[in-house]
């Protein structure tokens, strides 16, 4: 087995054994190509047999100059059990290390506990627990978090907020528990790393920042959903503020709301209250 870095003539082979990796498909046939061009923040490694052919591969992003993210880790069905998703992994540390991080991280499903397995045994240890939350806008289906009733505006707004809220968004953060759960990371759509006061003030300036009353969101619209990545409430703030969301995203005539959040019980509870479905991931880390 060789572990390289990717070349253009690769695509075909690794389209070919990602494209029906899970039931709904996979990502990476139509990613492959993008990611090729983009920058030395990232790279793509493949593990190919005698005849230089890709039978796995990974793909690593630094997203600081400390922090790297695995993804994107693929191995071909024939090829499987081999020890070719430890040696990719093994190389993707190896790279990042050689370019300042400090620390890997990787997330995968709580139900694939084969890739959980794999991991561990490449000295990932998990270090939280996020979830991902599904809200059809407009569902009829009965909800009986909300006791099975009509769903009617809550009396919360969320409005978008100026940068100078990003600093006492991020202080009322800090001292909450969402931090602790969080190990003060974020998601950048599906890769995270450590929140910073610079990337609330950046939101607030993109028009993805929102507060109401109950706290502070980044929240934005694409491909028909309105997406959180980021909050900042209590106890007895977050049903208002998870029907605030529910209720920003119908404004905006997205299709769904969604949401990626530390799996903290009264944030879970308000998800279930309004009706998400909830899917559970597990955060891993490993240092350098």
């Amino acid at each position: 087995m060789n572990v390289r870095p990717a070349r253009p003539d690769d695509e075909e082979a690794v389209v070919a054994f990602t494209t029906g990796t899970f039931e709904w498909g996979d990502y990476v046939p139509d990613s492959f190509g993008r990611w090729m061009a983009e920058d030395d923040n990232s790279t793509i490694l493949v593990a190919t047999d005698d005849g230089d052919q890709p039978v796995g591969m990974v793909r690593i992003v630094m997203m600081s100059s400390e922090e790297a993210w695995l993804h994107a880790a693929r191995v071909h069905p024939e090829a499987r059990r081999r020890g070719i998703a430890s040696e990719v992994t093994k190389a993707a540390n190896q790279w990042a290390a050689d370019r300042g991080a400090r620390v890997a991280r990787l997330l995968t499903e709580s139900w694939n506990t084969g890739a959980q397995a794999q991991v561990r045994k490449a000295g990932y240890r998990d270090v939280s627990t996020w979830f991902y939350a599904i809200r059809q806008i407009g569902s009829t289906q009965p909800n009986s978090g909300g006791n099975g009733g009509k769903r009617v505006p809550g009396e919360e707004r969320l409005t978008p907020a100026p940068a100078a809220e990003a600093e006492p968004a991020f202080l009322s953060w800090s001292s909450g528990d969402l931090i602790r759960h969080s190990r003060s990371l974020f998601p950048i759509w599906w890769m995270f790393r450590s929140l910073r006061l610079e990337d609330l003030a950046q939101a607030a300036k993109d028009r993805r920042f929102w507060s109401c009353p109950a706290g502070w969101v980044i929240g934005e619209f694409s491909d028909d959903s309105f997406h959180v990545s980021w909050m900042s409430t209590g106890p007895e703030d977050v049903y208002p503020l998870t029907r605030a969301l529910l209720d920003r995203a119908t404004d905006l005539g997205a299709e769904r709301l969604t949401a990626l959040v530390p799996a903290v019980g009264f944030v879970e509870k308000a998800f279930r209250r309004v009706g998400a479905e909830l899917h559970h991931d597990i955060l891993w880390e490993y240092a350098f």
